[in-house]
């Protein structure tokens, strides 16, 4: 029975008020000639209280009005009058009504209780749950931020909070938001298995992603909430351990493959003062088809690390602005080709020939995945430990299948006639070779974007490595 009588402190004030406004009018009632019938004016007292949301408490002052108008009537000689009874009926009448709004009342309340409470446990959820939690509204503005999402990004939910998304983007992917916005209005969930993302420290990392869009309680779309989770070691290590099995079966491939050409590259020339003219046609042909696979197999060897390299200090700015020209030309005219230095320097442990390399392969890339043409764009930047070197495409981008076996050797998407799917790998040699990462960005109809990283170093002499050895 308590519980029945216990209410808020709002619900109190209304019954208490509700109690002094009968009393009030009775007394006014009381004073007043008879004929005036303002008894019937008491009917007020459990209109205003059905706003306490209380049933019992509408009842109890309708029972309280219903008295007191009854007893001012009778005191005023109008018992068993017409007014009377037609009076005391009305004020019965807005009892009840009144005590169907307050239950009405109540359970709206009750509802609207529950709500908070599993708005209340969904919020303790995300914030104690270990992926990072994201809420955005439809512009980017970020408007939820889990102490997870704290810990993955660095910044703390006063920083980053009426932010923009974007803060947390890599620039190659600023572009993209408004177009995943504009999905996830549409009604559109978003899943993704690795992207690339900044932390406050300018480092960067991948996180898998799954986006929601949220509605309110009429359905329309008003928001949307990511969750974030580090994928960097995960991936980093799943992708090293497979390239480095790669690399061993490549490198004993193509290593005793380069001896099989070096005995007919050998005998080849032993025959050349021996044959007629018609035979030694045949032994150029020979050698040169010997000369491409001994090149093929240096790639692989590159790939493998298992190819002397001869590094110097070079400034990364340096590689791209003198490849531009050779560059352009290798694209054609249908495709756009924007280099963006960075205005400081970048100097880093390299072989400056296979650099060049890189960017020719990367570029070459991007060309072919743009037929319709398109911009190529070459930057490099800096973060505290690492020269950084992007090269972004606008063409057709590529599916997580083909980007998890990008960089192995011979795989290609390309016609047979128009690649042996060593580029990439090579590069990822090259750049593995020199103590760096290379990363990529992609998804179909996006683009691509290449990002790679090399250690940033002091000026020093060129020295020599060793089979296998690193810079």
């Amino acid at each position: 029975m308590s519980r029945i009588w216990r209410l808020s402190a709002g619900a109190t004030r209304y019954v208490a008020t509700s109690l002094v406004l009968v009393t009030v009018l009775a007394a006014l009632s009381a004073a007043t000639p008879p004929r005036m019938l303002t008894f019937g004016m008491l009917a007020l007292g459990p209109a205003l209280a059905a706003a306490s949301a209380s049933p019992v408490a509408v009842l109890a002052v309708g029972a309280y009005a219903f008295a007191a108008a009854a007893a001012i009537s009778t005191w005023q000689g109008l018992l068993g009058a017409l007014d009377q009874t037609l009076r005391l009926l009305v004020i019965i009448t807005i009892t009840i009504i009144s005590w169907a709004l307050a239950r009405h009342h109540r359970g709206l309340q009750a509802v609207a209780a529950e709500a908070a409470r599993e708005r209340e446990m969904l919020a303790a959820f995300a914030e104690q749950s270990s992926d990072a939690v994201i809420g955005s509204a439809l512009d980017g503005t970020i408007t939820t931020w889990n102490s997870a999402a704290e810990r993955l990004y660095g910044y703390t939910a006063q920083e980053i909070v009426g932010s923009n998304f974007s803060r947390i983007l890599p620039p190659e992917r600023r572009d993209v938001l408004d177009r995943t916005l504009a999905d996830l209005a549409a009604g559109r969930q978003l899943h993704l298995d690795e992207v690339r993302r900044i932390r406050r420290d300018g480092s960067d990392l991948l996180v898998s992603v799954a986006v929601t869009p949220i509605r309110d309680a009429g359905g329309r779309i008003v928001a949307a909430a990511a969750t974030e989770r580090d994928v960097t070691d995960k991936q980093r290590r799943i992708r090293a351990e497979r390239m480095e099995s790669l690399g061993q079966l490549a490198g004993g491939v193509a290593h005793d493959f380069n001896n099989l050409l070096a005995i007919i590259l050998n005998y080849a020339d032993l025959m050349a003062d021996e044959v007629t003219p018609d035979g030694a046609a045949d032994l150029a042909r020979i050698r040169d088809a010997a000369d491409r696979a001994r090149t093929l197999t240096g790639q692989l060897l590159l790939f493998a690390k298992r190819e002397p390299t001869q590094v110097e200090t070079v400034d990364l700015n340096d590689v791209v602005t003198d490849a531009r020209e050779l560059l352009s030309r290798s694209i054609g005219g249908r495709v756009r080709l924007t280099c963006r230095p960075d205005p400081g320097p970048l100097p880093v442990r390299a072989n400056r020939g296979r650099l060049d390399q890189i960017l020719m392969n990367l570029v070459i890339n991007a060309r072919d995945a743009m037929p319709d043409g398109g911009d190529v764009v070459i930057a490099t930047g800096r973060t505290s430990t690492h020269a950084e070197m992007t090269v972004r495409d606008t063409g057709t981008g590529m599916t997580a299948e083909v980007k998890e076996r990008l960089f192995e050797p011979f795989f290609t998407t390309k016609p047979a006639d128009r690649g042996t799917g060593l580029g990439l790998s090579t590069v990822y040699g090259i750049v593995t070779d020199a103590g760096g990462q290379i990363g990529v960005d992609s998804s179909p109809g996006a683009g691509t974007t290449f990002v790679i990283r090399l250690p940033l170093a002091p000026a020093l002499s060129p020295v020599v490595l060793g089979a296998g050895g690193s810079s």
